[in-house]
């Protein structure tokens, strides 16, 4: 019996080494836009960012703030430990302090935190029990943010990650309306073949979790296959990891929502003919992709809406897969929710609409 992944193959994408090193930080950006800024170790930000370094609609969003002059301050998994510091205190006086950098942040004017993509995994300083141990004690260590911080998240850690769970996204998406297509989770070699017979060359297959893992600064991607009749000899390695088993819909196109509160922007994503039979948008590159804005009806822009409400989510993305009759079945969504890529091929103002979300927020709490 294999121990490799069910008919993934790890496809080495990016050495982020380099990238690393080119991070936008607030205080970079306000040199950059020849914003004045007073020589003060201390700041009271209004709006923390918690992300990665390689978040390009964080930095998109933070040049908005320091342009309508809004205080944020990023934080990046990258930082932690040796750019962050922090101080929680509780006894006759409660007080709370963060250190970034050489910058003390007093977080008493923070109303926003965007938690965006935050994955202390990737801590790998050490191996074994020492690494296990910084790695526990860091992760309860920010799941005190949200006590220690009087702000609205967006959007809620606990929210975030029970939203990433795609049996919870395909139970709740076909509860509330959605149509999706033929489903089976599993592990067990004899149920996966009985899925394979039904539907045979329209069987595809997909991971359960995130279809990226970082190790050692480098990404590894496993993206959606068609399974085909070779990889009946393979089934046997499903019992080392649970996958996905979908009836492939025939489609032209693929539709992402983006919702920002109450708002909507759709995208139709397509191909030339030669490579329409794709099984993952993310195996053709961006060149060859056909982007075209869209208007879904009002219906499912109100079933999207929903679906974020139902997850406790304020802003997130949702991809559709679009049948030949034109019905859209629900594939899964993001609570992170990456705009960037659709705005560079399509006028949707998605940038603008998160920062007047954000801006509308402040206001209403009446501290801009």
């Amino acid at each position: 019996m294999s121990r490799q992944p069910f008919v993934f193959n790890f496809l080495e994408k990016l050495n982020y080494k380099r990238i690393l090193m080119n991070n936008t930080n607030p205080l970079e950006l306000i040199e950059r836009l020849n914003i004045s800024k007073k020589g003060n170790s201390s700041i009271n930000p209004k709006v923390l960012i918690l992300t990665k370094k390689m978040d390009i609609e964080s930095d998109l969003l933070g040049i908005q703030f320091l342009k309508n002059g809004i205080d944020y301050v990023k934080i990046t998994e990258e930082d932690i430990p040796l750019n962050f510091h922090f101080e929680f205190k509780i006894g006759k006086v409660n007080d709370s302090i963060l250190h970034i950098g050489n910058r003390k942040v007093i977080p008493d004017e923070i109303k926003i935190v965007l938690f965006r993509y935050f994955d202390l995994k990737f801590l790998n300083y050490y191996s074994g029990v020492n690494q296990m141990y910084f790695a526990q004690q860091w992760y309860q260590a920010f799941n005190c943010l949200p006590i220690a911080l009087d702000a609205l998240w967006i959007n809620n850690p606990q929210r975030t990650f029970d939203a990433e769970n795609r049996l919870n996204q395909l139970l709740l998406a076909q509860k509330i309306g959605f149509s999706i297509p033929e489903t089976l989770i599993t592990n067990e070699m004899e149920a996966a073949k009985k899925f394979f017979k039904r539907f045979r060359k329209s069987t595809i297959v997909k991971v359960l979790h995130h279809h990226e893992i970082y190790l050692k600064q480098k990404s590894y991607r496993f993206l959606t296959n068609i399974v085909e009749t070779s990889h009946l000899s393979k089934f046997d390695e499903l019992t080392y990891a649970p996958v996905i088993f979908q009836k492939k819909i025939e489609n032209d196109s693929e539709i992402r929502v983006t919702v920002v509160n109450e708002k909507t922007f759709s995208c139709r994503i397509s191909t030339n003919q030669e490579k329409r039979k794709f099984s993952d948008l993310h195996k053709i590159k961006e060149k060859e992709l056909i982007f075209s804005e869209i208007n879904i009806d009002k219906k499912m822009e109100k079933l999207c809406i929903n679906l974020n409400r139902k997850l406790g989510l304020l802003v997130s993305s949702i991809d559709f897969v679009q049948g030949k009759n034109g019905d859209l079945f629900f594939l899964e969504i993001n609570p992170i929710g990456d705009w960037n890529w659709i705005e560079k091929h399509t006028n949707l103002p998605i940038t603008k609409s998160m920062f007047d979300f954000v801006d509308g927020l402040l206001n209403k709490k009446g501290i801009t």
